[in-house]
Parts: structure tokens; sequence; C-alpha cells
């Protein structure tokens, strides 16, 4: 087994070498330039009184890679540049850390718009950088003096950030991920400022979350790789020339270290001594460089932590593209998945047959999903595996986990993005009109209502559907739809469509959940049958019943009985049921009627006993008969069956495999549910035809494959067509 291992492990390296000089290697991507505000104002004394904003940013520093770009600013009233912006090396790192400890809670004021303006300072499309900023707020913008007022004040800033600092970073293809922390803080703003620049919008309640929330804009801002790590166990592959392991530590836990695959323990106390290992201890976290690692299993003996992770420096890499930071209801996502070697893709089909790519989606209430992509017997061409995700809708922070698993390595991506929802669907029913006013709101006022579109498809209880466009009502500040029960009652099925587009000129795409309403409305005020109105309908049915039956017996007096389907007495009890009401009918029909009855009723029970007396022989002939003859059949094939077993007794059980072992099998042997594994010693098998080859072999992808999570649930087919695309024209190239 060994021996086939590193067999492998040659072939795949081989591979690599071979097609990494076949292919010429792709443009090198931008370097990145990662810019930090933090706000300082009064009231992060409550939200972060542990000043983990010190540990959080020291996080980064530690984290940004060499030749990467970057500068911290804080904010309050005024706006200071804490960390020069400049090049990241061991000196810029070690400044960054000793400034950073000046990080604290004094400002009186908080000048958002004032700090991104200062911060945009040297960012453009032609730097060649590529630009993101890491905003950290708890608050809004809060400009207003003594005796100013507030609302005109802070309202002015807001414009001056939209239509002239915004538009600045927009234009460089700069993203701003925001993070806010607390419920204090403007998470409308925040969201438009994501969403204006493209970035990532997160939320941390408490400080505690802070320097996690900081790691998941950060992997937005700067693309690492990682390799898998489960139970504090990882497998570095020898195309790693540097690993980074971020071990989080509880409060009085146990020191961290690092068991090599040879045995040997890395410490902190003697890493001065090892010139290949940088390691920095701060008040919650570890973060451990190994440069030149030993390929193998290593082991961080340390406290489990569900965020310890480590990011790998090598040429062969995984790549995920399609995945927007900001998701919104029902636009779908198509990501594509490739592995790379040098910037060049793989598309040797002895590589990817021994590959397995999986993805695994956290929902925003914790549910997860998983699914493996990757199939050795279809394999893409173009080396890119594909994955569709069409029907995303809860609003809140997705997890998006990515892992390449091979027979000598394993690769992984974690990405975050956040389901945002600018606009929110009432439905309001009102019964007393048999109406249901259906509306379209702007959750903020950065919506441009009149560039936006909401289309409504409407699908009737015959099958027919309709397509209309939803007005908006300036007074009411909502798109307005009015259905009603055009086409009679029934389900009534209505899909919306929606175009966004802000006032900054953002545009968004969303699908809300389907509407559906049934009709009639019921009335919730409509008052409940008394016992008094059930005796009233009871006795007017009654009535209806025996005036029909008075009326048919005037019309046939002179003729036989009418055929009467009430059963004998049915007239006296309604009698007696509407004794306070009398009935009134023609006098002579009274006597006739109860005599019909009492006639009716003595032939109906005539006939039944006579059927009664015919049946019991007849039935008794019939099974006797059955009886005879399937006995007989019965009989004659045990004992065919009983020669044809005779017969291959004397055979040398040529049908049965060479491996089946040589004993006798009886009946016992084959009761049950063949596929039931109760047995605590008992393990399911897959036939080969039904698994084939997956799962990398004798590789662990670490990956639990759960089933509470739909990643892309089946779809109403008639919901995802085009019926809903506008006629704007996002391709130039697409004819008006």
């Amino acid at each position: 087994m060994m021996i086939n291992r590193w067999l492998s492990g040659v072939v795949f390296l081989s591979l690599l070498s071979f097609f990494s000089a076949a292919f010429a290697a792709e443009p090198s991507a931008k370097p990145s330039d990662v810019r930090i505000i933090i706000d300082i104002s009064g009231s992060m004394k409550e939200t972060d009184p542990d000043n983990l904003r010190i540990p959080a940013l020291n996080l980064l520093v530690e984290l940004l890679p060499d030749q990467s770009q970057s500068g911290v600013w804080t904010f309050g009233r005024y706006v200071n540049m804490l960390v020069p912006l400049g090049l990241v090396d061991q000196a810029w790192r070690d400044a960054a850390k000793a400034q950073g400890q000046a990080i604290n809670s004094v400002g009186l004021r908080t000048n958002l718009t004032d700090a991104l303006a200062r911060a945009s300072w040297k960012i453009a499309a032609d730097s060649g950088f590529s630009h993101s900023v890491i905003l950290l707020t708890d608050g809004k913008i809060d400009m207003a003096e003594a005796g100013q007022d507030a609302g005109v004040i802070n309202a002015a800033e807001k414009n001056r950030l939209f239509r002239d600092v915004l538009p600045v970073y927009a234009a460089a293809g700069a993203r701003i991920h925001t993070l806010a922390l607390s419920e204090g803080a403007d998470k409308e703003l925040l969201q438009q400022i994501s969403l204006e620049t493209g970035g990532l919008f997160l939320q941390a309640s408490d400080a505690d979350e802070l320097l996690k929330a900081f790691l998941k804009a950060f992997d937005r801002a700067v693309p690492v790789e990682q390799v898998p790590m489960e139970n504090n166990r990882f497998d570095i592959d020898a195309s790693v020339k540097e690993f980074t392991a971020l071990i989080f530590r509880k409060g009085g836990g146990k020191e961290t270290r690092l068991i090599q695959p040879d045995g040997t323990v890395i410490a902190y106390q003697e890493v001065q001594q090892q010139a290949s290992v940088r390691w920095h201890q701060d008040v919650n976290f570890d973060l451990i460089t190994v440069q030149s690692p030993e390929a193998g299993s290593w082991i961080a003996d340390a406290d489990l932590d569900p965020d310890n992770r480590v990011q790998i420096l090598s040429d062969l890499t995984l790549a995920v593209d399609g995945l927007p930071v900001s998701l919104f209801s029902g636009n779908p996502i198509d990501l594509a998945i490739a592995l790379k070697n040098a910037g060049s893709v793989v598309t040797e089909d002895a590589i990817l047959r021994l590959t397995d790519i999986s993805l695994k989606v956290t929902a925003p209430d914790g549910r997860s999903g998983s699914k493996l992509l990757s199939d050795p017997e279809k394999l893409p061409p173009d080396g890119i595996f594909r994955e569709a995700l069409t029907r995303l809708s809860q609003v809140g922070e997705y997890r998006f986990e990515i892992n390449a698993v091979g027979r000598t390595f394993q690769r992984r991506q974690v990405l975050s993005s956040t389901l945002m929802e600018p606009l929110r669907v009432e439905v309001n029913p009102l019964p007393a009109e048999q109406r249901v006013e259906i509306r379209v709101i702007p959750e903020g006022a950065d919506v441009d209502s009149a560039l936006s579109r909401v289309i409504a498809k409407i699908s009737s209880p015959d099958e027919s559907s309709i397509i209309q466009s939803m007005e908006f009502n300036a007074e009411r500040q909502a798109w307005l739809l009015d259905l009603r029960a055009d086409k009679g009652p029934g389900n009534y099925d209505v899909v919306l469509n929606i175009r966004g587009v802000s006032n900054g000129g953002a545009t968004f795409k969303s699908k809300p959940d389907d509407i559906r309403i049934e009709f009639p409305l019921p009335d919730p005020d409509a008052p409940a049958a008394t016992e008094h109105q059930e005796d009233d309908t009871v006795a007017a049915t009654a009535v209806s019943v025996n005036e029909e039956v008075a009326a048919a017996a005037e019309s046939n007096a002179d003729t036989a009985p009418p055929a009467v389907t009430e059963p004998a007495g049915a007239d006296e009890k309604a009698a007696e049921e509407t004794s306070a009401e009398p009935v009134p009918v023609a006098e002579p029909v009274k006597p006739d009627l109860a005599k019909r009855f009492a006639e009716q009723a003595a032939e109906a029970e005539e006939p039944a006993a006579d059927e009664e007396g015919v049946a019991w022989w007849v039935y008794a002939l019939l099974a006797m008969g059955n009886l005879v003859i399937f006995g007989g059949a019965g009989y004659w094939w045990f004992m065919k069956r009983r020669q044809k077993n005779d017969t291959s007794a004397t055979a040398e059980h040529k049908t049965l495999p060479d491996d089946l072992p040589n004993t006798d099998l009886h009946d016992d042997d084959f009761g049950g549910d063949f596929d039931a594994f109760d047995g605590e010693s008992e393990e399911e098998i897959p036939l080969p035809a039904a698994t084939p080859s997956s799962m990398g072999g004798d590789a662990d992808i670490n990956v639990a494959m759960d089933d509470d999570f739909d990643i892309d649930p089946e779809e109403d087919k008639a919901a995802d067509d085009d019926w809903g695309e506008f006629d704007t024209r996002d391709d130039p190239d697409k004819p008006a």
C-alpha cells in the first residue's frame, strides 16, 4: 500500500511538472493593497471594552503577504493615518504592530465619510494593485456639533459619501468590506457601501466575534490557499514552500505546539533558534509561519477550534471563480473551480481522475449541505468543474467551503458571502374586498425608484398566466400589485422578478420567494355559525325535501308510487326536527306518502333476503373450485422444483463464485432485509457500478456530507425561465 501511494505521488508530481512546462503561465495576479480603517469613537468603550481591535489588527498584519501594500487609518472626529501606506515586509509588520498599540476609544464623533475619503489616497485603476478596504465601526455618521441640526448635517455627510467618495473606489475597482460591530451600527449604510463597491458586509454581535469577522474579510481581500485541518491535523505535500498555521487559544488553555511528521516538536520558547519559523503569539491566538516545511502529516498540539486553519504558499492552487461577495434572492451563482499549477489550469485526466472536488455550503441558520462535484468518469475537457446554485434566499451570511483532495495533496478555499435584500416584499390580504395587496418596499432610501423595476408573473387556477410590471407609488413609497380572483376561485401563484438600481448606480437582481394565494379569502371577522343557525339550516333542508316529494306525489296521484331514496321513517324524523315550524303540505298527500314509504321499505327488504339466501352456496362452490385448481398447480410446481434441485445437487456448483464458502445454506440465512446493517461490526460496501472510485482513493476529504440543507433544491421551472428578463442593454453587443 505504501509503495502504491509513493508511486502515485511520483506520477502525480511528474505530470504536474510536465504540464507546468507545456502550458504558458497566466499573467501573475496583481499584488494586494489592503487598507484598514478602524473606529475609535467613544462608543467603542462599550462595544469593545477589552480593545480586541488591537489583536485583530495584529492578525491581519501578520497574514499580509510580502510585497503587498497596506496602511491603517483610525477615525473619531478626526482621521489619523496610524500606519503609513507602504510595502509589506517584516520591518513594516513590526512597525504596524507597535503603532497599533495606540488604538483607543477617545473619539467624540464618527467621521466615517472623511475616513473613507482620506484612505482613498493613491487608489486608481492603473495603480498596479488590487485594492480592498476593511472598515470597522460600531455606529453611524455623527458629525453635528452642539446647537446644529443633526439630521441636516449627517444627511449632508452621507450625500457627500455617495456623491464624491464612493465613486472613486468604484472607478478603481476597489472593494470596501464593512464590519458592523453591535446592533447600534448603521447596518443599512454599511450594506449600501459594500453594495456600491462590490464588497462584503459582515456583522459581529460582540467583540469576541471581531477577530473572526476580520479574518473573513481578509479572505475576500487577499486570496490565500489553504489545506484542510481536521482535529488539528493537516497534511503538507512536497510542493508547499511555506505554511502559516492560525491556532485560536482559549483563556487558560494549553500552550500551542507543532509536531512535525518526524516527531520533532516546535514550541514558542524555542523558535528564536530556528530561522525558518516565525511565531506571533497574541492574547487569544498563535500564528506560526514555517518555511520549507517537511512533507507529511503535521499535528497542532493545541485547543480545538473550528476556525483553526493552515494557509500555504505553493505553485499548486485551487482557483474558485464566480462567487460574488453580495448575494440576492434567487440570483443564480455559477461557480467555476479548477486546479492550477504555476498559474495554468490542470487538464490532464490522469491527475483529475485522482482528485475529488467537493462543495460545502453553510446557510445563515447553521444548516449545511455538501456535494461531490467531480466524477472520474465524466471529467471536464477544460479542467474546470462547474456548479450552479440557483435559489439561495435566506438573508444573512453564507459560508462556502471548496475542497480538492488528491492522493498526495489537499487544497481548500473558505469564502463568505452575504445575502442582502434591499427590497422587502409584504403581502396584505383584504378579505372584506376579496383582494390581496402585494407591496415591494425599499429597505433604505438608496434605491432608485425611477430606474428600478419589479415584474410580476401571475398564474391562475385555469393554468393561464399574465406578466405585468408593478407601478411605483410615490406617495406610499412602494411598488404595488392588486391581486383579485379574476379567473375564479382557486390558487393564484405570483412570482416576482426585481431589477434594482441604487442611487449610486449599482445594480442587482432578485427573485423573492413565490407567493401563493387561495381565493376566496376567508373572512376572519365573519361571525361563527350558532347552534340555532345550524338547526335552521337542517330544517330548511328538510322542508326542501318534503316539498319536492309532495310535488312529485301530487303530480303522480293516479300512477305508481315514485322512487324515493330516503329510508323508512325519514319523513317522521324530519317532521320532528321541524316541529317548531310546521311545513304546509297538501292534505291528501300526507296519508298516501306515509303508506308509500312503508310499502317501499317492505319491498326493499324482500330482495335482500333472497339475495343473501342464494349467495352462501355460490360462494362455497367458488371457494372449493379455487382450492382444487391452485392446490393442484402448487403441488405440480413443488414436484418440478424438487426434481430440479435433485439434479443440480449432483453437479459441481459451476454457477457459484469460487470464493463462496462451501457451507450449507438454510432459509433462515436469507431472512430479513439484505440492506439492513444493524450489527456493530457490519459495514455497507457499495457496488462498484453504483459508486465509481470516488473520494480520491485512500485520501481523507475531511468533509461531512450532511443532508440537513439542500444546496440547490428542485425548482418550479416556470419560476426560472427567462420571462422576467429586462429590456435594458446589459450587453453592449446585443442589438437594441
